[in-house]
């Protein structure tokens, strides 16, 4: 992504700049699910103080008709948020050493899980790379721990 940095009222902005790009998925269930990894093609937009990546999940992956984004302040990348919209939706906020609650329907019915985050690596406006490592918790179930990883290059 290619970046014009204004300065305004002492705060550094960002004005709106999109770049389409390819995206190596790699998403691992740390039990006998294994990894899975797919290239998916989607876009990052940086506007005001804000970065957004979106791209559309395979089809494959059990998630059909589902957009997600990955957002987070430019100047705080440690915190991101992903929102799934479509077929499934869910928002999951992520930042190291943290716990968060929130709601994902299934497309048959919404449950809570909680979301620990065990790491997470930011680096998508540097150098295109994205990880987080996290446990999803649901009432009722063994908590799963996964690493989604995201790499993107330009088209």
């Amino acid at each position: 992504i290619t970046t014009i940095q204004n300065d305004y009222n002492g705060k550094t902005m960002f004005d709106s700049i999109a770049s389409d790009l390819m995206i190596d998925e790699t998403f691992s269930l740390m039990d006998e699910s294994g990894t899975m990894e797919t290239t998916l093609y989607g876009n990052a937009v940086i506007s005001g103080d804000t970065y957004r990546l979106k791209y559309k999940e395979a089809d494959d992956s059990g998630m059909d008709n589902v957009s997600t984004t990955i957002k987070f302040k430019v100047d705080a990348p440690e915190c991101v948020t992903l929102i799934r919209t479509g077929d499934v939706s869910s928002i999951m906020y992520f930042e190291a050493g943290k716990r968060d609650i929130s709601v994902y329907n299934s497309g048959v019915f919404p449950f809570e899980v909680c979301i620990y985050t065990v790491s997470l690596d930011n680096r998508l406006i540097t150098d295109g790379y994205f990880e987080v490592c996290y446990i999803v918790e649901i009432k009722g179930a063994q908590a799963q721990k996964t690493i989604l990883r995201l790499e993107t290059t330009s088209i």
